[in-house]
């Protein structure tokens, strides 16, 4: 799909693509429901309701959806009008939403359709049964109370500030319609066996699931290597394709391969065709180190918190989403640790092509680690868990950060419980159970330290002094009561934050930065070197992540302004990263 007047137009999943398929993104009817009278009223079947006009997917607090208001609105409303093409007359009707903040349900032509819980993870819903060839009325409401729930970085103030940013409510991912056949691919998993040269496929079927044929072509740069063609006996199965010209995914060699998924019945009828691609890569960890396809590999991150100051949790375009990932490259960084919220999935397709390495953290502040709370978050956490899967830059889940619940058995298990089942849902990758902050079970040993502003000798006086068997930490005890340190790697996963002076918010919002701000960008050169390679020369230190790519609304403290404009030369930075490989 394509269209000028359609905001983010590009198809919101790479590696989940049908070639049937409608954007609805744009203008959409939208109404505050500030008292909640909405469903009462049946706002669902009324059109004068919706008297003013919102751009989607952007949230109504930005300022690219053309609301850009900032108040606490607990409930909202949006509509718009659709019609399918004239060729979609057989088949199943699928409705993606990417992400709705917090809890939303759906009509379609006054009919309840579907419903959902969970700012950050997508849901699509079959409206065949509901769905007409012309002019559909599409109704969704979102409720968002930004109370005991996963919020992230939003601010629960009317006004932010400090480390926390403005609120995000509603729709704020792409909206888009697909038509597949009457059995169709609902799910499905790419794991390459490097040692075994093959690719294992597993995939689950929606609909009438009789005896079906797929048929799987694997294409690196354009060339076929291999086709195969399976029969498919049940909803669920597992399949294996051989792999044996293996091209190794890493930061510095992001080869993909791509994949086709064609599903036909037993008269060999197409019933559904999907597009994906896969890298193949391994992530482990050994001997207290931190192992990518099988070797030792150093991380050299920045924390990037997914916000813009014209869309907010909404990148502008895709192209802001690709500069993004550039400007790691162009640090002489490997990765990003994607900080209190899931990523666009086309900032992942970006980080797969482009070549950096994610750890994706789920948006948990907000949310008590109280017993009612633990199956809502795992569900809301699985999904997104399938929904990035596919994604060779995704190496770490890290579904906590900085947790400090004073140690009450019921919080311990919480986390714990979480770890445990993160594992079991995804064992191809490492997981952090609580970042920065004390841990139970973790793959990786991570640390926050911005006493280090202080200087490297600071940094390396400490980590002098520490036990030999165990790491140091500048501000408590590393792991939770009850839990000891196993000879995990570990990574400095934040510090630095430093501001520099002339350097000021672009919006209105207090200066906030971790220490007193610098005099100039040669003072924060020199510092960011000193404290760096202090980091860099401790040889029980496995990465770091350095806070942050970005200012972010009043946190000044990044490389380049929230509007994106270099502070400091990259060049420079870049020198310093590399400068210990050398």
């Amino acid at each position: 799909m394509s269209g000028e007047s359609v905001p983010r137009p590009e198809h919101p999943r790479p590696d989940f693509v049908r070639s049937r398929w409608i954007n609805l993104n744009g203008e959409w009817g939208f109404a505050f429901d500030d008292n909640s009278v909405g469903e009462g009223e049946k706002w669902y079947l009324s059109k004068d309701v919706f008297n003013r006009i919102i751009m989607v997917p952007f949230p109504y607090q930005s300022r690219l959806s053309r609301i850009n208001d900032e108040g606490f609105h607990n409930v909202i409303w949006y509509r718009r009008e659709f019609s399918l093409p004239d060729d979609w007359s057989s088949g199943r009707v699928l409705l993606h939403i990417g992400a709705v903040d917090y809890l939303s349900r759906v009509w379609l032509n006054g009919q309840l359709i579907g419903q959902h819980v969970g700012g950050y993870s997508p849901f699509n819903v079959d409206i065949t049964n509901a769905v007409k060839p012309h002019e559909n009325s599409l109704v969704v409401e979102a409720v968002d109370k930004h109370g005991d729930q996963p919020r992230g970085k939003q601010s629960s103030e009317l006004k932010p500030k400090g480390c926390v940013y403005m609120r995000v409510s509603g729709i704020w991912q792409t909206v888009w319609l697909e038509l597949a056949g009457e059995t169709y691919i609902s799910l499905f998993r790419l794991i390459p066996d490097v040692n075994g040269k093959q690719l294992r496929i597993s995939i689950n079927l929606a609909g009438r699931t009789r005896r079906t044929r797929l048929e799987a072509r694997i294409l690196l740069n354009g060339a076929e290597l291999v086709k195969s063609s399976f029969t498919l006996k049940s909803s669920c199965s597992i399949l294996k394709m051989p792999l044996k010209y293996l091209k190794k995914w890493t930061p510095e060699t992001p080869d993909l391969y791509r994949i086709e998924l064609s599903l036909f019945n037993d008269s060999n009828r197409l019933l559904d065709d999907v597009a994906s691609y896969f890298g193949v890569r391994t992530i482990s960890v050994k001997d207290g180190r931190i192992l990518l396809n099988g070797k030792p590999y150093y991380l050299r991150l920045a924390l990037d918190q997914g916000y813009y100051p014209d869309g907010l949790y909404t990148a502008p375009s895709d192209s802001a989403i690709k500069m993004d990932v550039e400007a790691v490259k162009k640090l002489g960084l490997n990765g990003v640790r994607k900080h209190q919220m899931p990523p666009d999935p086309r900032y992942l397709y970006w980080a797969d092509k482009i070549g950096i390495l994610v750890w994706e953290e789920m948006g948990d502040w907000g949310m008590s680690l109280v017993s009612r709370n633990l199956e809502p978050f795992l569900a809301e956490w699985r999904a997104i868990i399938d929904r990035d899967f596919n994604h060779p830059c995704v190496i770490v889940w890290v579904p906590f950060n900085e947790r400090d619940p004073g140690e009450t058995p019921e919080a311990l298990g919480f986390i714990r419980t979480v770890y445990r089942e993160t594992k079991k849902h995804d064992p191809t990758r490492l997981v952090i159970d609580n970042s920065g902050y004390h841990h139970t079970e973790s793959d990786i040993i991570d640390i926050h330290d911005y006493t280090a502003w202080q200087g490297g000798c600071v940094f390396a006086d400490g980590w002098r002094k520490a036990k030999k068997l165990e790491p140091y930490s500048p501000h408590r005890p590393l792991m939770f009561k009850g839990f000891k340190y196993s000879g995990q790697p570990v990574v400095i996963s934040e510090y630095g934050g430093w501001g520099i002076k002339v350097f000021t918010p672009l919006i209105d919002r207090e200066f906030h930065a971790y220490g007193p701000p610098l005099e100039d960008e040669y003072e924060f050169i020199s510092k960011y070197r000193d404290v760096t390679v202090a980091i860099m020369r401790e040889p029980r230190v496995c990465g770091f992540c350095y806070t942050q790519l970005y200012d972010v609304e009043g946190e000044v403290n990044g490389f380049m302004t929230y509007d994106r404009k270099w502070k400091v030369p990259p060049a420079e930075i870049r020198r310093i990263n590399l400068s210990q490989l050398e």
